[in-house]
């Protein structure tokens, strides 16, 4: 067999595909997401509380699903969609996620009559609001989840006409709040903070 048709592997791929403790710790890193997701349900519930006479009365029962998978953009990833509805017609879903690299997000995804039901008290609130925490997705791919700028836009960097051009011209509303890995020991309290403030988007 000539080299060139040898699967070949660099020093350092070698050194790693010998190595079984960096598997290790990534699948225990793993179950530490799970265990945080399922730990932010209760705080999901109570913030839900606070808006009752305004949220759909099929989704206070539903159940809670995290799910995780090996490649989105070739980096392992964890979600929590919790409450969450999808179908062809209409979507709501308030999505957790952990990607692995990059970020955690929080981000309230709307479509169909539930895009009707909320667009117009979301955008006065993101027009009220600061905005610094608050990213509105430009990209036409609902189901794209990264923040470079074709995805993601600064709800300061839109400005209230740029907000309303996608609120208007777009099937969908995705509204993402990120945290960057780097604070993952404080993680417990922001993402409280970040629940509070998306579900807010949704009240009175």
């Amino acid at each position: 067999m000539s080299d060139e048709t040898k699967i070949m592997l660099s020093e350092q791929e070698l050194e790693i595909v010998k190595d079984t403790n960096w598997i290790l710790t990534k699948q225990e890193i793993i179950r530490k997401v799970y265990r945080l997701f399922n730990k932010q349900i209760p705080t999901i519930n109570t913030c839900l509380y606070d808006i009752s006479s305004v949220f759909p009365e099929a989704f206070k029962y539903g159940l809670p699903r995290i799910s995780k998978g090996e490649n989105y953009n070739e980096y392992p990833y964890v979600m929590l969609d919790y409450p969450a509805s999808f179908s062809k017609e209409k979507i709501f879903a308030l999505r957790t996620m952990f990607w692995w690299g990059h970020f955690f997000s929080i981000t309230l995804h709307l479509s169909g009559e539930y895009k009707d039901w909320y667009e117009e008290r979301i955008c006065s609130r993101l027009i009220q609001s600061e905005g610094s925490d608050f990213f509105v997705c430009v990209n036409e791919d609902q189901w794209q989840h990264h923040f470079e700028a074709s995805n993601y836009r600064e709800l300061n960097q839109l400005g209230d006409a740029g907000l309303a051009y996608v609120f208007q011209e777009k099937d969908f509303l995705k509204i993402a709040i990120k945290i960057d890995l780097a604070n993952w020991n404080d993680i417990d309290s922001l993402l409280v903070a970040a629940y509070k403030k998306m579900i807010q988007l949704l009240s009175d």
